[in-house]
């Protein structure tokens, strides 16, 4: 309810801010933020993305996936930038993290990561 609140052009206006600051680091050499070993974390990084989102491109998350391998990637096939206001898409994410159930629906058909 808070997203909705918040407005569309305040939120936007967040994600591009934050998309084009200068960040100081690469995205891409970020390590894995839980690392397997004796006492592998259940945890995990998602990223979810809308196919059809006009403001951050899938294959720039598509990308950034194949480069960091340990993130867990799900694509909304018809999804834009606001996913999360979608029917059923916040539940899928909440199946997701907390019970591990991945919809085959939300897997991309194709992984193609450079243009």
């Amino acid at each position: 309810e808070k997203l909705r609140e918040h407005g569309v052009f305040e939120t936007l206006r967040s994600d591009f801010l934050v998309a084009f600051a200068d960040w100081d680091f690469d995205p891409a050499d970020l390590p894995d933020p839980f690392p397997s070993g004796p006492e592998k974390s259940p945890s995990s990084v998602h990223i979810w993305q809308g196919y059809e989102d006009k403001v951050i491109p899938f294959q720039l998350q598509r990308c950034l996936c194949h480069k960091l391998a340990w993130i867990k990637y799900h694509e909304v096939p018809k999804g834009g930038h606001l996913i999360v206001h979608y029917e059923g898409v916040c539940d899928a994410i909440l199946k997701s993290l907390l019970l591990g159930e991945d919809l085959p629906m939300y897997k991309p058909k194709a992984m193609v990561t450079e243009p």
